[in-house]
């Protein structure tokens, strides 16, 4: 436990600073653009790029994670990702500018399934809440780290330092993960399976493109890929645009601006970690309570988040704490979903499909969150508020949560299926 502990922790560090590198350019968007001469729906084009493309592309990644050595795989992802993010700090045009983080996109969608994949068979069925809760909060984390970063020192230094401050460290990392960590055996982690894995049996399973269709049979990943384009929408336009939103609508200027936006990260942090803790705890009672609770709170989170960007122009102290913990309180509320589906996705797929299931959901995930940011944009263009936008990006949550009710009833028998295909499994093994 305590080798799993310590990858664990280098896998959370990687995680930070490549989700860091998402939003290192949000602070300083209108810097951005009075460089390029560009407006909003320019940089909503490289937002929704850089979600897009990594998603799409992390398809071939989930595959090849299904089939081949995952500590290889992550270590090549990572230093696609970073190494354009350094050369972002170099860009001398719009175009180059938007080459060079489509590219940082594509690391970062590389990684998504390729690290759950190798979670989840280093960690068994009843210890991936508590871990999914761990590796999703690093992705919070690395958002709030990437606007901290070039929101406190745009100011001073530009907005070209934050990209090599974000990118460098993780060389570091992803080298240590590569010599330190091991390459857990498939299957390891299974009801029945596992033991057999473990006395040195072999969990041989065919690795298929056609398979990912078969993907699309379990009724609960289904409904999951609904739920992740709805449920990401809010996510891709508010925390990007949130920075610029203060400073437009709300009287705040760039530094008080990036404050409000560290309590709404603080609450995501709280919100992911908690909600994957609770949901965990309610998924060992029974298994329909994990989505019942995360409909419940996306639901809430919605309405928290509308009164937040309602709220007036912050004119004094009393006003900017307000504003500033109603915030943090609709991430927190909001957020709590996020490490509960990726243990549902965990816990209803066969191993040798996990690296393809995380690479779906991140499409569909990265889907919202790119077309999040795009629609900001556009709304904010076509309606001249970015207000407006905002406010209709939120109520995306709200359908969201009535595909999270909907799959409580799918669940259950999806997981019961995936137990009684690994005895099955174990049985063919025996033989």
């Amino acid at each position: 436990m305590g080798r799993k502990s310590f990858v664990l922790w280098i896998l959370l560090l990687m995680m930070v600073l490549l989700n860091a590198d998402q939003m290192v350019m949000a602070p300083n968007i209108g810097r951005i653009e009075e460089e390029f001469a560009i407006g909003d729906r320019e940089i909503g084009y490289i937002a929704g790029s850089f979600t897009i493309i990594g998603a799409i592309l992390s398809l071939v990644w989930g595959f090849l994670a299904d089939k081949y050595e995952r500590k290889k795989l992550l270590l090549l992802s990572v230093l696609v990702g970073e190494i354009p993010c350094f050369f972002s700090a170099f860009a001398t045009s719009y175009p180059q500018l938007f080459l060079l983080r489509a590219l940082t996109g594509i690391g970062i969608g590389a990684v998504f399934p390729v690290v759950f994949s190798y979670a989840s068979d280093i960690f068994d069925e009843t210890e991936r809440a508590k871990v999914n809760a761990i590796l999703s909060t690093a992705i919070s984390i690395g958002a709030i780290l990437g606007m901290v970063i070039a929101g406190f020192s745009g100011e001073s230094l530009g907005w070209r330092i934050p990209f090599m401050i974000v990118s460098l460290p993780n060389l570091i990392f992803v080298l240590l993960f590569y010599f330190i960590a091991e390459e857990p055996e498939r299957g390891s982690a299974e009801v029945a399976v596992g033991d057999l894995v473990k006395k040195g049996q072999k969990y041989n399973a065919q690795v298929k493109l056609s398979d990912y269709l078969d993907l699309f049979k379990i009724k609960t990943n289904l409904v999951l890929f609904i739920q992740g384009i709805l449920g990401t929408i809010p996510w891709g336009a508010i925390p990007y645009f949130l920075v610029e939103f203060l400073q437009r609508y709300k009287g705040l200027d760039q530094g008080k601006a990036t404050i409000v936006f560290i309590f709404f990260g603080l609450g995501n942090v709280l919100g992911i970690f908690f909600g994957g803790i609770i949901g965990g705890m309610l998924y060992k009672k029974r298994k329909a309570y994990m989505p019942i609770f995360s409909a419940i709170m996306t639901a809430a989170g919605a309405f928290l988040a509308l009164a937040v960007l309602n709220l007036p122009t912050v004119t004094n102290t009393t006003e900017f704490l307000l504003v500033s913990l109603l915030g943090m309180i609709a991430a927190a509320t909001a957020s709590m979903t996020g490490p509960n589906m990726k243990t549902m996705l965990m816990n209803v797929n066969v191993p040798e499909n996990r690296g393809r299931i995380f690479s779906v959901f991140n499409i569909t995930d990265s889907l919202g969150t790119g077309l999040g940011k795009v629609f900001a944009g556009s709304i904010s263009v076509t309606l001249g508020s970015l207000s407006a936008a905002m406010n209709i990006s939120a109520l995306f949550w709200l359908p969201c949560a009535f595909a999270l009710f909907f799959s409580a009833y799918t669940l259950s028998k999806d997981v019961d299926n995936l137990h009684a295909k690994m005895k099955q499994t174990a049985l063919s093994m025996k033989a």
